[in-house]
Parts: C-alpha cells; structure tokens; sequence
C-alpha cells in the first residue's frame, strides 16, 4: 500500500473518530450538558462506555447495536454519523490531493479548514433536525473560521506584505460572499414572513448561508441556495407524500440540513455545475 493508501484509511479513521464526538456534542450541546463530563455512558442504564466499547463502527459493530451491560437497542444514527465523518473527511482529502499544486502550508490549512468546516456541518445538520435550531458554534463559528481562512491565505499570497493589496483580495472575496450569502437568504426570510404573516425561517440559516459565503465565496453561495432550496422542496414535497406534515401548514421543516447538502455538492462540484449551466445558457442563444 502506498502512501495515498494510508493517508486515505487516516482520513477516514480521523473523520471517524471526529465524528463520534459530535455524536455526544448533537446529543449534550442542546441540552445544555457538558460534552466532556460525565464521560460517556449508556443513556438507558447510566454504565459507562469502556474506551473499548467506544471505537468509531468497529465497536457499534462489535455488540450489534446494543448496550454491553442492558443490551438495550443503541441508535443506528451513531454509526451512520461516523461512517458520514469518515467518508466526508475521505472525499475532502481524496479532492484535496487530486487539486492543482501550490504553497504546501496553504494547502494543508485549507484541507484542515475542510475538516473542521465538514464536522460544523455535520453537528448543526443532525442538531437542527432534532431542535430546529443551529447554535451559534456552527452558524458564527463558520463565519469566523472563513474570514480568518481567506485572511491567511491573501497574506500567504502577498508574502506577508501587508502593504501589498494582493494580500486583501482573498478577504475582500470572502467578505462579498458572506454579504452575498447573508443578504439573499435574509431576503428569501423577509419575503417568506410578509407572505405567510409568520417567521418563514430563523435566523440560523442566514447565519449559515452566510458563513457558506465566507468561506467559498458569493458564487458558492448562490450555487447553494439554488441547491438547497431543491433539496427542500423534494424533501417537503416527499413529507407531503408521506403525510408527514400538512400541504400549505406550517409544520416546521429544517431548513439547515440542506443548506449543508447543497453546500457540499458546491465544494466538490461547484465550478463544474456553474460551467454546465452557463454553457446550457448560451447553447440556447
């Protein structure tokens, strides 16, 4: 096995393990509960979890999804979230290695910022789907993470010179975008609450959709509220099938997840979405 090879099995155990934190942090973190006491336990009968007995898939596979102490049933969800952090942290390096060179420092910041930003994703989409709500750790928090990401890589492309304007351009963009992201889905918010004389959406999705933009710029953004607002509507549109919520009620939807969907879709396959489409456009001129 080559070097790849191993870098690929670590990415994927490092998203993993990544991923079987933010189980506890889905879980504690809207309830108000420390995610690091007491240590992890059994939430039926209270026995601790041996460090064993907690290795990301392997031990969940290991006791057949049950408690080693009742045997009560474990939620399926927490596999799922591991094997989802393993193969996003996966694709982001596989996308990572497979990208045009440059200044090796840069690059490895902009993989680690993919990681930590998959990981933002992953919590708020599973904790908004529980509470319909996303904290600020994920919506400001990757406001925050994007201006300092494209911060550091205008001052890498200047050399550090800071009286060089090349070395703001980067921020500048990442401004544009959070602007970009924040306004349009606001707007969408403002135009949904005079129409259904209700809140249509909190303000953690334009919070989120703004730090989408901070970090991948006004065109991602855009890419990602088109993608999103399809992802939602097939997925209402599915609850409608399945008598899960009521046509024209106001049964809230989460809105956050597919956000985070269709922000994924704009990492991996962004530009060639818009190329696609822009050809598409002038084909018909």
């Amino acid at each position: 096995m080559g070097l790849r090879g191993i870098l690929c099995i670590y990415s994927f155990a490092l998203g993993a393990c990544v991923a079987s934190f933010l189980n506890v942090v889905i879980y504690r973190v809207p309830r108000g509960e420390s995610v690091v006491s007491p240590p992890s336990h059994c939430p039926k009968c209270a026995a601790p979890i041996k460090w064993y007995q907690n290795i990301p898939v392997l031990s969940y596979l290991a006791l057949r999804g049950k408690c080693a102490n009742c045997r009560a049933a474990i939620s399926p969800r927490y596999i799922l979230v591991e094997l989802l952090g393993g193969a996003l942290f996966l694709a982001a390096f596989m996308f990572w290695a497979d990208a045009p060179g440059g200044n090796f420092c840069v690059r490895a910041v902009s993989l680690l910022v993919w990681w930590i930003w998959i990981s933002l994703m992953i919590a708020g989409s599973f904790i908004d789907f529980d509470h319909q709500l996303l904290p600020d750790f994920v919506t400001v928090g990757g406001m925050v993470l994007g201006l300092a990401y494209r911060a550091f890589t205008g001052a890498s492309a200047g050399n550090f010179d800071f009286s060089d304007p090349v070395t703001y351009l980067p921020l500048a963009h990442s401004i544009a975008g959070l602007a970009t992201g924040f306004g349009l889905l606001w707007l969408v918010r403002w135009a949904g609450s005079k129409a259904f004389k209700r809140e249509a959406m909190g303000m953690g999705d334009v919070f989120l959709m703004g730090a989408v933009g901070a970090l991948f710029g006004p065109a991602a953004a855009l890419v990602t509220l088109i993608l999103s607002s399809l992802f939602g509507s097939v997925a209402g549109i599915a609850m409608v099938a399945l008598a899960k919520t009521r046509l024209g009620g106001f049964t809230p939807i989460p809105y956050g997840p597919y956000i985070c969907l269709g922000c994924l879709v704009a990492m991996f396959r962004g530009p060639q979405l818009v190329d696609w489409y822009l050809n598409l456009f002038t084909a018909r001129i």
